[in-house]
This record gives structure tokens, C-alpha cells and sequence, in this order.
């Protein structure tokens, strides 16, 4: 049995999970398509085992940080996300072929203490490629939910804040100074640039 294999039959773990498109091609051309891949999202969510604590949608990628609560639950849910969405923007654009470079890749996160530095990693991707200046301008990545601007929020900031007096707490840490720990670099993956 894969590891791969092995991990998604597993139940009550964190993963990062993470695509990119096709020759780093973008894979969300305008803010309809963010919004079409969120709404798609949204609708495979409830009741599907799997948890979403954070994302971050970009120009030729995306990221999630989820826990599984069943086994096969990721797979289930990106797989038929990322197929779904792929079939529409075919359909739109008139054309065929893959969307994506690959199946979504996956890191276990088997510690917990790592998860504030990857929401973090997460937030802080559009900042990094200069989209925008703050994190939580961007409108397709779940910072907003950690800063309680979206109060009609489907992801599970708890888990993260509870480790933060309160989310201005959260907000310093994340845009602060603090470096990521060598050992997390285990969790994150190849910049997709």
C-alpha cells in the first residue's frame, strides 16, 4: 500500500493538500472562476468527513489545510473538486486536456503545533507574490475568516485561534517576524511560482 494510500485511509489527521496548473499555467483566469472553484467547494463540504481549516486560491495553484475526520474523505472531496472544476473551465474555454499538473499532492502534518505556521504559509502566499500588500485583501483565502471579517465563515478557525489570545494575536504572529521552524519546511512544497 502506497503512503499516500495509507494516509487517506487514515481518520482525525491534518493535511496540506495543493495543485497547480499545467506548466504553472493559471488555473483561475478572472474572479468568477475563483468564485465558481469556492462555490464547488462549499457544496462537497458538508457531511464529507473533511474539515477545512484554511486555503488560499492563487492565480495557477490553490491550498488547503483540512483534517480528515473519516478515511478516504480527501479524496473523495479534492477529487471530485478538482475533476469538477477542471470539466467547467474545459467547457468555458472551449477546449480539452488537463487543468492540472498532476492529482493534488498531500503532506501529513503530524504535529499540531506546526498548524499556525502553515495557516500562516497559507494566508501569506498572495502577499509573497505581490498581489496584494495585506493578507487579508485577498479575497480568495480564508485570512479573512481568522480575522472575523466573513462571519459567514465554512472554515474551522478555531482549532489555530485557540493557540492566540485573540485574532489580533493571530494577525501579529502570522505577518510578524517569526520564521518558519526548519522542521515545518517537511509540510510545505516546492514554491509552484
Amino acid at each position: 500500500m502506497s503512503t499516500k494510500t495509507t494516509f487517506l485511509n487514515s481518520s482525525d489527521e491534518y493535511f496540506h493538500v495543493y495543485n497547480r496548473g499545467v506548466n504553472r499555467d493559471p488555473i483561475f483566469l478572472e474572479g468568477r472562476n475563483y468564485t465558481y472553484f469556492l462555490k464547488k467547494l462549499w457544496r462537497y463540504l458538508p457531511s464529507s468527513g473533511l474539515e477545512l481549516l484554511a486555503y488560499c486560491l492563487m492565480p495557477n495553484h490553490f491550498h488547503f489545510l483540512v483534517r480528515q475526520e473519516r478515511p478516504y474523505a480527501l479524496s473523495v472531496v479534492v477529487g471530485n473538486l478538482c475533476n469538477g472544476y477542471a470539466k467547467g473551465m474545459n467547457r468555458a474555454l472551449k477546449r480539452s486536456g488537463h487543468l492540472f499538473e498532476s492529482k493534488y499532492k498531500l503532506k501529513l502534518v503530524d504535529e499540531t503545533r506546526y498548524l499556525s505556521y502553515l495557516t500562516g504559509y497559507i494566508h501569506l502566499n498572495p502577499v509573497r507574490a505581490g498581489l496584494v500588500r495585506l493578507p487579508e485583501e485577498w479575497d480568495y483565502s480564508s485570512c479573512q475568516d481568522y480575522l472575523g471579517m466573513r462571519p459567514d465563515s465554512q472554515v474551522n478557525s478555531t482549532i489555530v485561534l485557540e493557540s492566540f489570545r485573540d485574532r489580533k494575536d493571530y494577525f501579529e504572529f502570522m505577518c510578524g517576524p517569526a520564521s518558519v521552524p526548519k522542521e515545518l519546511e517537511v509540510y510545505l512544497f516546492d514554491e509552484p511560482s
